[in-house]
């Protein structure tokens, strides 16, 4: 009896040692299948074996098995709160992604409390530090970018924060990208969808603000605009004044020219009439100078007879030419 017990006790140490071989060999996979732009991570007796790239690839049963990675995923309901769903994928997707973060508050160096929408492009790099460096990916990534995003904006004002949108992004990038490269993960970009102040009472005068802002402005154009067209006019008026001036100038000028040229034609033509005159008189051997004289005198007593009628004349003048004249009968 005791050795049938025995082999009985035997058959049954086969049967369970020979069921917990099959059903870790029917548990495990025997190959896989790994897409395009994607990678599995092998691990053979629960270390690193390999990285399993686009293909087939054959795995040895109750040797090797894919290492699943813990990756999380947010989505917004209809009531616009955030759903975050943690699940374990064997499949390491390498394509670039977006990963959008929850609203979160923020205090500004001036003590305003604003709402930031930060939202990253990544791209899985190095399939290997994804699975050993870090447990949750997404988790990490989204705490490093909140903790950063709240040591970079209080530091600035809620004005400063709200017109340098680029610079936010820029400095954020540079802070997270390092952290980010040592667990297998490339940040393409960090963008800020949207800064808008907690409460409405701190809105509220941001609109009072930006009224009174326009309201300056408005007043500025329109000071520049009176401003610009006195200028214009009185500029418009002095070049008025010139061109007048001017044009009087020219005239004085040409009236000038024109009285200068005709007292050289006169003068031109008494001296050839002086010319003519002294040489006819040159045959009687008289002076011309003589004689021109002698005719302006007799103009100046033809005018003082027609101007009275009674003249009392003193004339110091003596000259042959007016005997001539007495002569010739003038």
């Amino acid at each position: 009896m005791s050795d049938t017990a025995d082999l009985v006790l035997d058959w049954l140490y086969v049967i369970v040692l020979a069921g917990t071989v099959a059903v870790a060999l029917f548990s495990s996979p025997v190959l896989i299948v790994v897409e395009q732009k994607k990678a599995v991570i092998v691990e053979r007796f629960g270390r690193f074996h390999k990285v399993a790239s686009e293909g087939i690839h054959f795995l040895v049963p109750g040797m090797d098995r894919p290492r699943p990675i813990v990756w999380r995923e947010t989505e917004v309901d209809r009531d616009g709160q955030y759903i975050s769903t943690q699940t374990y994928e064997t499949y390491i997707d390498l394509r670039e992604r977006l990963l959008d973060f929850p609203h979160q508050s923020v205090i500004t160096r001036d003590n305003v409390e604003i709402r930031v929408h930060p939202m990253a492009l990544y791209r899985l790099v190095d399939p290997v530090k994804v699975a050993y460096e870090v447990y949750d990916l997404t988790h990490a990534v989204e705490k490093l970018v909140q903790t950063t995003l709240r040591s970079i904006i209080g530091d600035m004002g809620l004005d400063d924060t709200l017109a340098s949108r680029e610079e936010i992004n820029k400095r954020l990038a540079q802070k997270v990208k390092h952290v980010c490269h040592n667990w297998g993960c490339e940040l393409t970009r960090v963008e800020l969808l949207e800064i808008a102040p907690a409460s409405l009472s701190i809105e509220s005068a941001m609109h009072q603000q930006l009224q009174a802002e326009r309201v300056r402005r408005s007043n500025v154009k329109r000071s520049d605009g009176q401003r610009i067209m006195l200028k214009t006019h009185a500029e418009g008026n002095m070049s008025a004044v010139i061109a007048v001036s001017k044009g009087q100038m020219e005239v004085t000028k040409i009236k000038a020219k024109a009285e200068a040229d005709s007292k050289l034609l006169i003068a031109k033509a008494e001296a050839d009439s002086l010319e003519e005159v002294g040489s006819a008189l040159a045959e009687f051997g008289l002076d011309p100078s003589d004689y021109m004289c002698a005719c302006k005198y007799v103009d100046a007593f033809q005018g003082i007879a027609a101007g009275a009628k009674k003249r009392t004349m003193f004339v110091p003048y003596e000259t042959d030419v007016v005997g001539a004249m007495s002569k010739l009968g003038l």
